[in-house]
């Protein structure tokens, strides 16, 4: 007998079935995806529909029909893929978490040098539908970039720019005042901060934090003690190595990541101090994958922060932003980790 459907089982598309049940394309894409905003009794409805009549779906049509092509951008710069120690893959894994829940593709888009370039080249091709930028400057140019071009945008951190935007930050001033207070009421005054690059805007706020706690306690800064530094286990070696040198080193030292005081650990032994007695070692950025703040010997003191919830929260920033969900007014988020006080802390 003939087939009154002459395209079942061939791959028919989003429009045939949004015919055939009187509904837009854009619900029955929607619906398709369980999308919430759509009743579950339409999505049954849908669902049925589509696998009776063999509904095999098109992306390019799926978003022609909707105007969108359910696709982010997240660019960075190539090197961070090569860091065998960095928290990028936690960010990371919290994006691709949330574009997985809801439908969305992931465009990765690392850059050697030109970052403008690739930026403006995403923005303007229609390729994704939004990008996230990450490890913003002080003053960053990439923001009023993308401002200009229409695109929605969020970005991992915040910039002294002059223009709204949507970020997801943690409270960097906050999370070195906090651990430098804490080192001063241990006693300790020779506190040493090893830091990330100052240009960005992170690494500047921690210079800041740490800065206002020394300053509250009328304790000079000594600038042999303050260095920037790439946050590697390897470089918190060598950091290390290089404070517990001086004629007059540090009793505590500060480390921007769970990675550099690893390292510190491991110059403190070289050198026979013993940590929690000898040098006191706080840290900032527990809870990374393959690492714990709680399983160094001594246990370390840390700031504690999912990196990958923030992750999470870029991507459905970013997603809501595309489907309309969002008002005019841009989305900040600002967070603060908690301090879990461990046996590297000691009184001086």
């Amino acid at each position: 007998m003939a087939n009154d459907r002459p395209n079942q089982g061939q791959g028919i598309g989003l429009k045939a079935v949004a015919d055939e049940l009187g509904l837009s394309q854009s619900t029955v894409s929607r619906a398709l995806r369980n999308h919430p905003s759509i009743p579950a009794a339409t999505r049954e409805r849908v669902a049925q529909a589509a696998k009776r009549m063999g509904y095999a779906p098109n992306a390019r049509a799926r978003g022609l029909a909707i105007g969108r092509t359910e696709a982010i951008g997240l660019v960075f710069p190539l090197e961070r893929l090569r860091l065998v120690q960095t928290n990028f893959v936690d960010v990371l894994s919290g994006i691709s978490d949330v574009v997985t829940e809801r439908g969305y593709n992931l465009l990765l888009s690392p850059f050697r040098d030109d970052e403008a370039s690739v930026l403006r080249r995403l923005a303007t091709s229609r390729m994704v539908d939004g990008l996230i930028i990450t490890r913003p400057l002080v003053h960053d140019p990439r923001i009023r970039l993308l401002a200009d071009t229409g695109i929605p945008f969020v970005v991992h951190g915040r910039s002294d720019v002059d223009i709204p935007y949507s970020y997801v930050d943690v409270d960097n001033f906050e999370i070195f005042r906090r651990l430098a207070e804490l080192l001063l009421d241990y006693g300790h005054t020779r506190i040493a901060a090893l830091n990330s690059y100052r240009r960005f805007r992170y690494a500047a706020a921690r210079a800041a934090g740490y800065r206002a706690a020394m300053d509250s306690r009328r304790q000079p800064v000594d600038p042999d003690l303050v260095l920037e530094t790439a946050m590697t286990e390897e470089d918190g070696v060598a950091c290390a190595a290089r404070l517990l040198s001086l004629p007059e080193p540090p009793t505590a030292i500060i480390c921007g990541s769970i990675f550099l005081a690893k390292g510190v650990y491991r110059a403190a032994a070289e050198a026979g101090l013993q940590i929690g007695r000898d040098l006191s070692v706080v840290a900032h950025d527990d809870q990374l994958r393959g690492i714990s703040a709680a399983d160094f010997v001594p246990a370390l003191t840390a700031t504690q922060l999912s990196v990958e919830m923030a992750g999470r929260r870029l991507a459905e920033i970013l997603i809501d932003r595309i489907e309309g969900k969002l008002g005019d007014d841009p989305v900040g988020e600002v967070s603060r980790p908690d301090l879990i006080l461990r046996e590297s802390v000691g009184r001086r």
